[in-house]
């Protein structure tokens, strides 16, 4: 299996922004030293959600202090940027990083993020597949000439390319809708479940409608695990496992739950008046989704919480799911740092290589 450690660097009420960006700087260290495999920062705006709204300039601390996992963005929300210009930033992290970027993408989903940048949401669709083939073009071609709705430049030099060729491997989070895994599929994008897709239970399903759908195109895929995004906390004991989340594991859904500066809830593409933009129907019911994130009885995979002794096995449950591919956040806002690193000192020297060959420093 292969593990990463994953981070939008939420801002907890108790934190300020500075303890909170380089914590997350010193858990993403330690998973490099004890080898992990990857890191995973997720971009966010406008609310205590994430602070990784810098995210390039976050990007090139991750490749400056580290020296061997990979550096995955889960996600770069590409409806929000101008495509050219993520082409560049991309493929200079790519350069910094001696050819570490694994390159994540979506669409975007929180209204208030578009509205706070002057994006039409209802556009969002149409500027996310755009910007992938102005990426891919942008990276492979000597010159990039385009004429498209949102991007029309002739002949123009997009400097520099990646480092890894033809390009950074892709990944683009999904959910459960058919229409986002088919354009994954159909442009060799490895998809990125967990999410809504693990607390309603169809994380695996969601990978073998991929696996689907690279046959059907005419993929090669077996030799690919996408990755699942997934909470782990390792304690050591069970007791501390089940008490230090108390009052924090909810963090998340209490945030996106709440009004943003457009009048409508802060984790949703919904407006102020119930309105779902195209492309976005399956989000209308998930916010409930979310309230059962924490409930013992949902359909999920088990929750990769406890002792190592524990997190073991529900690991073997997971991949016995068919997931090779794990990431996750090691603690939960609010909890203290040194029990967050705790955990993935815990995970890396006694959950790792019950699963694969891991050199621990």
């Amino acid at each position: 299996m292969k593990f990463g450690l994953f981070t939008i660097v939420p801002w907890h009420e108790d934190w300020t922004q500075e303890r909170s960006i380089n914590e997350a700087l010193e858990q993403i260290e330690l998973a490099d030293q004890l080898g992990l495999d990857e890191v995973w920062i997720g971009e966010h705006r406008f609310s205590r959600h994430g602070l990784v709204s810098g995210v390039w300039s976050f990007l090139g601390q991750v490749a400056a202090r580290t020296k061997h996992v990979r550096i995955g963005t889960a996600v770069v929300v590409l409806p929000l940027h101008n495509p050219i210009l993520v082409a560049e930033e991309a493929a200079m992290v790519d350069v910094l990083s001696g050819g570490r970027l694994n390159f994540g993408i979506g669409s975007g989903y929180q209204r208030q993020e578009f509205d706070g940048v002057g994006v039409d949401i209802n556009e969002s669709r149409e500027r996310f597949h755009e910007a992938v083939d102005v990426i891919i073009k942008a990276w492979t071609e000597e010159k990039l000439s385009y004429h498209g709705k949102f991007t029309d430049v002739e002949n123009l030099w997009v400097l520099p390319k990646p480092l890894q060729q033809p390009y950074p491997p892709l990944f683009q989070a999904v959910s459960t809708t058919p229409e986002s895994i088919e354009f994954a599929a159909r442009n060799k994008i490895q998809v990125i479940a967990g999410g809504p897709t693990d607390i309603l239970g169809q994380a695996p399903q969601v990978i073998s409608r991929w696996r689907a759908k690279m046959d059907e195109f005419g993929h090669p895929h077996a030799h690919l695990d996408p990755p699942m995004a997934k909470a782990i906390y390792v304690a050591p004991t069970m007791e501390e496992a089940e008490t230090d989340p108390v009052g924090r594991e909810d963090f998340s859904s209490r945030i996106l739950s709440s009004v943003g500066s457009n009048g409508a809830a802060i984790g949703l593409p919904l407006d102020k008046d119930g309105n779902i933009p195209p492309g976005y129907e399956n989000w209308a019911d998930r916010q409930k989704d979310r309230d059962r994130r924490d409930d013992p009885g949902h359909a999920g995979l088990p929750p990769l919480r406890g002792t190592p002794e524990v997190v073991v096995e529900r690991l073997k449950e997971t991949q016995a799911a068919g997931i090779n591919h794990v990431f996750g956040a090691f603690g939960f806002p609010g909890l203290p740092h040194e029990k967050v690193m705790r955990s993935i000192e815990l995970f890396a020297t006694q959950v790792m290589p019950h699963f694969q060959e891991a050199k621990v420093s």
